[in-house]
C-alpha cells in the first residue's frame, strides 16, 4: 500500500495513525517517536501539551492524474510567490522550494 506524509493538528488525528516524525515538547523531550501508533488519548494529550501539528503516515489513494494536478498547482503557486525579477539567491530558493514540494506531493 502506498502511503504519504501529512501534517495534521491534534484535532484531526485518529487512533491507529502512525507518527512519521518525532513529536518533541517545548523542553526538547521526545513525546512520541517515529513509528509510534496513536491511541485514543494521544490527540488530546498532544493538544494539552501545546503540540500544533503532527506528521503522520496515511494511506495514499490518489491516482497519477490527481498527483500531477496537485504538483502543477503547487508549482504555479510557488511561481506566483516568486514572480518578478530576483537574484541568484532568490532563484535558488524558488528551485529548492519547487523540489521540496514535488517530493512532498509525490
Amino acid at each position: 500500500m502506498k502511503t504519504r506524509l501529512v501534517c495534521l493538528p491534534p484535532g484531526q488525528l485518529a487512533p491507529g495513525m502512525q507518527v512519521a516524525a518525532p513529536i518533541v515538547s517545548a523542553q526538547g523531550s521526545v513525546l512520541l517517536a517515529t513509528g509510534a501508533v496513536l491511541d485514543e488519548e494521544a490527540p488530546e494529550n498532544l493538544r494539552r501539551r501545546g503540540i500544533e501539528f503532527v506528521t503522520v503516515s496515511v494511506a495514499d489513494a490518489r491516482d497519477a492524474a490527481t498527483i500531477a494536478r496537485e504538483q502543477a498547482a503547487a508549482a504555479a503557486r510557488i511561481d506566483h510567490i516568486f514572480r518578478g525579477d530576483g537574484g541568484a539567491a532568490r532563484d535558488a530558493l524558488r528551485q529548492a522550494i519547487h523540489a521540496y514540494r514535488a517530493r512532498q506531493l509525490a
